[in-house]
């Protein structure tokens, strides 16, 4: 048959598979054949590339995998997330405290026994606190007696100031007024003159008031001292427990009566003249 026959059947009845002659692979150079065009192909075949993570199925990883029996050694790099970790107490292995070389326990893993048994609280010497402050509930209610000469280096507050002596009737002139305060422990001294008391003469004790601070409450009398005015006008000082006043018994009796001895002056005691001066000295225990 000539070609020319040939193109006039295909033409006219077709191309059937006995029209097409032995065609070599490398004539075929574009298109795509269909999957049903492949024949079954034996992996010996496939030699080189990658597969597609799609293109496997769990089976065909599993069949000869069995993740189920790993052994823990195969695991030589990364870290197995928190997540697949299900531990309980027996599945943790005995392990030596050698292999602790790092990081620090939570308290709440020490029971009181832990430390205990190595550290004798009940018998702690007291040259091992050496930092830090006892709290005062640490302390008996009595405590032990010590001995003064034990307490060296102690630092007591002390101030020193002027202070308003008030003489409650009549009025008081060129005062001076100071104290020396320690601890609790007040000395002070004041001296004046008066104006406007004889003038006024009563049995009304004759109180100085206007302390700089308030006297402890203790029996009657919280501290005293001395006064002394003109003419040999002494007397004894007592500063009255809980308050700012203080109160004079005399002692002498000089000429006109100043101070009348072994009871509380009264006011009219004190004479009214700028040259006749009186003076306090006394100490105190303040609240």
């Amino acid at each position: 048959m000539t070609k020319a026959r040939d193109l006039a059947n295909i033409i006219s009845g077709g191309l059937t598979a006995d029209d097409i002659p032995a065609l070599p692979a490398s004539k075929i150079t574009s298109g795509s054949l269909g999957a049903d065009r492949i024949p079954d192909l034996p992996t010996s075949k496939i030699t080189s590339g990658t597969f597609a993570d799609a293109r496997l199925s769990s089976g065909s990883v599993t069949q000869h995998v069995d993740l189920t029996a790993l052994s823990a050694s195969n695991l030589t790099s990364g870290t197995v997330p928190s997540a697949r970790l299900s531990l309980s107490a027996s599945d943790v292995p005995a392990l030596a405290t050698s292999k602790i070389t790092s990081g620090t326990f939570d308290d709440a893993r020490f029971a009181a026994s832990n430390i205990t048994q190595h550290v004798d609280l009940s018998n702690l010497s007291a040259s091992n606190l050496t930092s830090g402050t006892m709290p005062d509930a640490r302390f008996p209610a009595t405590l032990p007696a010590v001995s003064g000469a034990n307490l060296t280096n102690t630092s007591v507050a002390s101030t020193v100031g002027t202070w308003t002596p008030s003489v409650g009737v009549g009025s008081t002139h060129s005062v001076t007024a100071k104290y020396v305060k320690v601890g609790k422990m007040c000395h002070c001294r004041c001296s004046f003159y008066t104006s406007g008391t004889e003038s006024s003469r009563s049995d009304t004790q004759y109180l100085l008031s206007g302390l700089p601070f308030t006297a402890a409450s203790s029996d009657t009398y919280a501290g005293g001292g001395r006064a002394s005015g003109y003419s040999q006008a002494n007397g004894d000082v007592f500063v009255l427990s809980g308050t700012n006043t203080l109160v004079i018994i005399g002692s002498t009796k000089p000429p006109s009566g100043v101070l009348y001895t072994g009871a509380r002056t009264r006011r009219h005691s004190f004479r009214d003249d700028n040259e006749l001066y009186f003076r306090f000295h006394f100490t105190y225990a303040t609240a």
